[in-house]
Formats: C-alpha cells, sequence, structure tokens
C-alpha cells in the first residue's frame, strides 16, 4: 500500500481511513489494535510536518523530542519537562533506547559514534552514496531481557538531482501518538542535512512493518477526521541557507536554559530569526510550566517573528456539519505548490 500527500494532514486523514477499514489485528503488552503492514507513505514537501488541526497539531512536543533527539541526551527528566507521560510508563533516569546517543554519540551507554555528521560528510564527499544511513535498531535491542526497543530501524537519505531525499524504516509505530512526532523529528533532521549540504529538501518516505492503531485511541481518531479539511499551505518555515549545525548547536544551548529557569524572557534569546522563533515557542512551554502568567506569556510570545507561529497557537476546533452529500476527497484538492522550488 502507498500512501502519498503534499502535507501531513492529507497523509493523516488518508492513513486512518486505511487502518479503520484494515482486517489485520493483534493483541499486544499496550493493548489490541489493527495494523497495516509494510505500508508506504510519502510526504511530498517535509516542511508541511505538523498537522494544522487542533487535536493533532502539537508543534511543542515534536519539537521537544527533536531537541531531545539533537542534544544526544537519554535523560527521561528532559523529555518529561514536555511530555509527563512519556514512555515507557514509570521509567526514571537515563533510558537506553533512547535515540539520542544513538545518532550524535554522546558517550552513554557505550554510543560514541555521531552518525549525523557521518551522514553529512559521506554525503559531501559522495554525492551518488547509498551508505549514509543512521542506525537506530542494534541487534541488542532484541535480546530476550529487553523489555523495550527502539522503533525505528533506521534513517537513510540518499541525494539525487541536488536533492535530499530520507527514508525512515520502522519496525512498528503507533499511528496516532508515535507517527506524527516521528514525521516532525525525522523531516527536520532531514532538512537540517540539507541544508549543511546546500541542496534542496526533496521527497520524504516512511516504511513501516506494523503501522498500527490501538483500540483505545480509535475515538480520538475520529474527533481528528471530525476537524475537517485543513490548509494545504501550512508548512513549517525554511531552515535558513548554510550549515545550520553551529546554530542548532547553540539553539540546543538555549533550550537547556529556558528549561532550567535561565532563560525567562524573550529578549535573553540571541539566535538567527528562524532559531529565535522556535526557542520562543519552547519558552511559552516554560512560562506555563513554571506559572509565569498569561501576560508574561503573552509578553515573551509577542516577540515570535513569523505568523506560522502565531496562527499555530490560535487554532480551534472546527466540526463538520453533519451532510449526506458526498464530502470532497482530499486529493482532489489543487494545492497549488507543484512547482514550488522553496523547499
Amino acid at each position: 500500500m502507498e500512501i502519498e500527500g503534499r502535507y501531513l494532514d492529507e497523509i493523516l486523514r488518508k492513513l486512518y481511513n486505511e487502518l479503520s477499514k484494515s482486517t489485520d489485528t493483534f493483541d499486544a503488552s499496550k493493548g489490541k489494535g489493527k495494523d497495516l503492514l509494510g505500508p508506504k507513505i510519502i510526504l511530498k514537501n517535509p516542511r508541511a510536518r505538523i498537522s494544522a488541526t487542533a487535536t493533532r497539531g502539537r508543534l511543542i512536543s515534536a519539537l521537544a523530542e527533536f531537541c531531545w533527539y539533537l542534544s544526544g541526551s537519554a535523560d527521561l527528566d528532559f523529555i518529561h519537562f514536555y511530555i509527563q507521560d512519556y514512555p515507557p510508563k514509570g521509567a526514571t533516569g537515563a533510558l537506553e533506547e533512547a535515540y539520542g546517543p544513538r545518532i550524535i554519540g554522546t558517550g552513554e551507554f557505550g554510543r560514541c559514534f555521531n552518525q549525523l555528521e557521518r551522514v553529512i560528510n559521506r554525503l559531501r564527499d559522495k554525492h551518488d552514496t547509498r551508505r549514509a544511513v543512521i542506525s537506530i535498531l542494534e541487534p541488542s535491542d532484541l535480546e530476550p531481557d529487553r523489555s523495550e526497543a527502539p522503533c525505528t530501524t533506521a534513517l537513510q537519505f540518499i541525494r539525487r538531482r541536488e536533492r535530499l531525499h530520507m527514508i525512515a524504516m520502522m519496525r512498528s509505530n503507533d499511528a496516532y501518538l508515535g507517527f506524527p512526532h516521528d514525521v516532525f523529528c525525522f523531516t527536520m533532521i532531514q532538512e537540517l542535512v540539507a541544508r549543511s549540504l546546500g541542496i534542496r529538501v526533496g521527497e520524504y518516505q516512511h516504511f513501516a512493518t506494523s503501522l498500527h492503531l490501538y483500540e483505545n485511541d480509535v475515538n480520538s481518531i475520529s474527533d481528528y477526521l471530525g476537524e475537517g479539511f485543513q490548509s494545504p499551505t501550512f508548512a513549517m518555515p525554511r531552515m535558513p541557507d548554510g550549515c545550520q549545525l553551529q546554530n542548532l548547536n547553540n539553539f540546543l544551548a538555549t533550550e537547556r536554559s529556558i528549561r532550567a529557569g535561565d532563560i525567562t524572557k524573550a529578549s535573553q534569546i540571541e539566535l538567527p530569526e528562524y532559531w529565535r522563533d522556535l526557542a520562543i515557542v519552547i519558552l511559552r512551554k516554560a512560562d506555563s510550566k513554571y506559572n509565569r502568567g498569561t501576560a508574561i506569556l503573552k509578553q515573551n510570545f509577542d516577540n515570535i517573528s513569523n505568523s506560522f507561529y502565531r496562527n499555530f497557537f490560535m487554532k480551534t476546533p472546527r466540526l463538520l456539519p453533519e451532510t449526506t452529500e458526498k464530502m470532497i476527497a482530499q486529493d482532489s484538492l489543487d494545492l497549488g505548490d507543484i512547482n514550488d522550488s522553496t523547499n
């Protein structure tokens, strides 16, 4: 099965409709559900990586997970600051299956190799390489004594016609909770690598052996589908040209200071506009977490530059009216960006 879309909501609507029809069922430790076996998902515009809806448009939590990965951290306190119920339930300390040390190689759990830098260098040195791969899953993850294992097997980058395409391979993928976050984090990494190479962003492809939906999320899926069709132009701002690794490191240092409570005002954030806006999104969460009050939250958030983020946080759910008429198919809409060259 192949599911293609130019923006995330188009893909989610198609995916959830297909899952609702699936006859493949399972009974796992986390609950019962149904899945699709081996679907291929193609996101044509990787910057359209986040839902425009009120129920699925979780920018802060997705951005937090991206920060967690690229900082190389396995510390659960880090991600719990943003997502209190981050799995596995009840776990504390450092998470051995965390992606950060595997991607960045901080030395935690003996993982010392920076796979992100290796990918960039390999693609720079040999444009048509097929070895630009970040391996996530390791043989030891599948030993019987391990209760958890990474859902992602590998991330592969391929450079063709001066575009950077990316393929994510998953052994297992939760279609409701995990998939939207995975798309966000992985396409952010894709764009980061593309900018470091000075080339355009190509397609994002996503393969999952089991792309599944748990029974207890079925009603949430219905709520999402009830919000109606979303704007096809709802894409994140374009990452600046040129290698962004230093800007990323400065942004991650700012995130640490915000989370620690050392940065409490937008005026303290000294980053290029793109990264400064993302830091102000993080600051919005900290203002709420530390109960600084609505006035402070608004004062800080008013410093954001790009209207995308302002519009994002003004979303409200909109239910479709009941009707017996046939709905317009999502893929029949004129998205108006076939020749878009801004990726």
